[in-house]
């Protein structure tokens, strides 16, 4: 196997040394083409938010609040209605509104932004560009965005649950004003009761099962509208605290600051042709062993199938002592001795 990966080798030598040569290089003049980029940066500091158990209704609650608000952050980078605002808000916002250019602004996302999580609370983004003030431009609008709708998807969550708890309220309170319409004209209409009631409290009345039903559903029925107007209290409560707290769970700890000059990137530089480079190594690699495995060719006896019929065989003859320092003179001096040693052949055959 290893005579037939040898002999193959150095018969496609250039086929298979080409990739190693052609990746590393291309993937290095595509690195070089690059233009520097200036690389801004801004630190944010992050909590959970204060409000509608916001920490303890999902799985989130056993993650830092920076994987979670990375998390976030990263989804949305993903959908086109974020880019396009972000974009909108720096000078690159021509790009989002012309057709066939959404492309790029997807590639600036994916390439040159990066969100990094450097501890539980504490969130690094980092954005690169040509110039310098488009670096700070993007981080500056990437932050306000992010926090402009986590905002705002937490405040329509707070209102949806306000809502929610309002019309609980509101059916509540309508059963409990139900319950002691049907109270007061049953008593109304049953003196007796009434008279029992006035004299004996509510005990004593109580021994009509029909009067101890309608005073159930009102008190049933104040218990539910106590509860909904304590949960709605809450919500509130929870809801302005939150809105308080807004400059807390999310607050900019490191200014936006970039570079002073521009630079390549050095992973770039680095991975980029070190990869090419394996690549090139693992494709010369399957086109040795294409080029091995798909040349049936016989050099041996071994090679030959079991029923093939062997005629006969030529010896592969190496002469032993091969004079070297004979000059350009060798194959004229080799002619001469075949034409010397022929004629006395002739000679003899043409007398007998």
């Amino acid at each position: 196997m290893i005579e037939r990966l040898l002999e193959a080798f150095f018969r496609h030598a250039v086929l298979i040394v080409l990739p190693i040569i052609a990746l590393p290089a291309v993937a290095t003049a595509a690195v070089l083409s690059t233009p520097p980029q200036y690389e801004a940066q801004a630190g944010v500091w992050v909590e959970r938010p204060t409000y509608l158990n916001y920490g303890q209704d999902d799985i989130n609650r056993y993650l830092a609040p920076a994987t979670v608000q990375r998390n976030q952050l990263t989804e949305l980078m993903r959908t086109r209605s974020f880019v396009s605002a972000v974009m909108g808000s720096t000078s690159l916002g021509t790009l989002t509104n012309t057709p066939g250019n959404e492309s790029i602004a997807d590639e600036i996302f994916t390439r040159d932004i990066d969100i990094v999580q450097n501890g539980e609370h504490l969130l690094v983004v980092r954005a690169r560009a040509e110039q310098r003030a488009l670096a700070l431009e993007l981080v500056d609008a990437l932050i306000a965005e992010f926090r402009s709708r986590a905002y705002n998807d937490r405040l329509y969550q707070a209102q949806l649950a306000i809502n929610f708890y309002q019309t609980r309220v509101n059916e509540a309170e309508s059963e409990l004003s139900q319950a002691r319409t049907g109270l007061a004209k049953y008593l109304k209409t049953n003196s007796a009761v009434a008279s029992a009631l006035q004299t004996g409290g509510v005990e004593a009345a109580r021994l009509d099962p029909l009067f101890a039903e309608a005073q159930r559903r009102v008190d049933s029925g104040q218990r539910d509208a106590d509860s909904a107007r304590a949960s709605l209290g809450a919500a509130q409560l929870e809801v302005s605290a939150g809105q308080q707290s807004q400059a807390l769970w999310f607050r900019v700890v490191d200014a936006p600051g970039a570079s002073a000059s521009a630079s390549r990137q050095i992973k770039r530089v680095l991975i980029y042709p070190l990869a090419a480079l394996m690549g090139g190594i693992l494709l010369a690699a399957g086109m040795l062993m294409f080029f091995s495995l798909s040349d049936h060719s016989v050099r041996t006896s071994a090679d030959l199938a079991p029923d093939a019929v062997i005629l006969g065989s030529m010896p592969h003859l190496r002469p032993k002592r091969v004079s070297r320092g004979a000059g350009s003179h060798v194959a004229r001096r080799a002619v001469g001795y075949l034409a010397g040693s022929v004629l006395p052949l002739r000679e003899q055959r043409t007398r007998s």
